[in-house]
């Protein structure tokens, strides 16, 4: 089986990210969701610094692709990696590299970031990659990720990269019944922007993981 890891965004594993995993099994994906809060007596993370760092977070990637690689059923060459907010900012990390550091193997062959905090620091990028996002997000800002893309375009990145921004969406516009602001925030489901993001990402994991 192809597999995907989920990471969680900064409240952790919640109802979205269920129905998310629900929606990927139909698919005929295997999923396994990481809990990078409650082992470590965590029940939110949303806090600016992140009491969990990003090398914690990539670790858990990792380990949880190593666990998989491990399990018969599973294809080691088809494991991708999808995440929310800080789960998607650690999805840019897990798959690229800073020039600096290109020790990493075993990269991912595909990722998913949905809203995650961009960066604009130089990398190569080591597998396909989708990002999704809305123009209002207020929370993490679509600019730093048209940046990224620049960049990355100008590199001449050897992998597919796509950057799709929902016009009038805001933070968290695949969550179902999301109308809230937090921490400052605004927070709101768009039915629209989450039904056209479903099938990108189904897409996505047809080319490059099935």
């Amino acid at each position: 089986f192809p597999a995907i890891v989920l990471l969680h965004a900064c409240r952790g594993i919640t109802a979205y990210s269920e129905a998310w995993a629900e929606r990927l099994v139909k698919w005929g994906y295997l999923v396994l969701q990481v809990d990078s809060l409650e082992p470590r007596g965590l029940t939110n993370d949303c806090g600016a610094p992140p009491q969990i760092s990003l090398e914690t977070r990539l670790t858990d990637a990792y380990a949880t692709r190593s666990y998989l690689t491990g399990l018969q059923f599973v294809d080691s060459n088809r494991i991708g990696v999808m995440g929310w907010s800080y789960g998607g900012g650690t999805v840019l990390s897990a798959v690229s590299t800073p020039i600096r550091d290109k020790k990493r193997e075993n990269y991912f062959k595909a990722g998913i970031a949905f809203y995650p905090r961009c960066r604009e620091e130089p990398a190569s990028l080591e597998a396909p990659l989708l990002v999704l996002i809305g123009s209002r997000d207020d929370w993490t800002p679509t600019g730093t990720c048209e940046s990224m893309k620049k960049i990355w375009s100008k590199k001449g990145v050897s992998h597919e990269l796509i950057l799709k921004i929902y016009s009038g969406a805001y933070h968290g516009f695949d969550t179902e019944g999301l109308d809230e602001t937090y921490r400052g925030h605004r927070m709101k489901y768009d039915p629209k922007a989450a039904s056209d993001a479903i099938m990108q990402v189904k897409d996505f994991l047809e080319r490059h993981l099935k």
